[in-house]
């Protein structure tokens, strides 16, 4: 007889800001956590690439909400791709993905958030942007 698998991971309910901390701690050891207001505030040090530079990064999330992440330092050059008027970044297309409470910020925000520093890193060396980008593809279809 084989071993139940556990449901845990697949809960219908929001997984609380403690829960998302303890994964957040677990695979990003470098983050600290503030709770302020009803709001989970992780921040810490990403470097997507050996050579480029360390950016502090801030992840904010309310339950009920979907996190937000900016590059606190160093500044991001001007009219960067892919960051909304309010400086957070844009790491997913919210038509073809939507945040749920149900997700880890730990597997899904923050490893794109890696993701999207190596991809500016690219785009600060070649001026095009060469990540996923289903938004830009989808305008170009509608101006053909």
């Amino acid at each position: 007889m084989g071993r139940k698998r556990s449901n845990f991971h697949r809960s219908t309910a929001a997984h609380s800001l403690a829960l998302q901390h303890l994964h957040i701690r677990h695979r990003f050891p470098g983050f600290s956590y503030q709770w302020a207001s009803g709001e989970g505030i992780w921040r810490g040090e990403l470097q997507p690439r050996e050579m480029s530079a360390v950016y502090m990064l801030e992840i904010r999330y309310r339950l009920g909400k979907v996190p937000l992440v900016r590059v606190l330092s160093p500044p991001l050059a001007r009219k960067p791709p892919h960051v909304y008027s309010d400086g957070t970044l844009c790491l997913y297309w919210p038509k073809e993905w939507g945040w749920r409470g149900t997700y880890l910020i730990a597997e899904t925000i923050l490893p794109w958030a890696a993701l999207w520093l190596y991809y500016y890193e690219l785009w600060l060396d070649t001026g095009k942007w060469l990540g996923p980008s289903s938004h830009d593809q989808i305008s170009a279809q509608t101006t053909k």
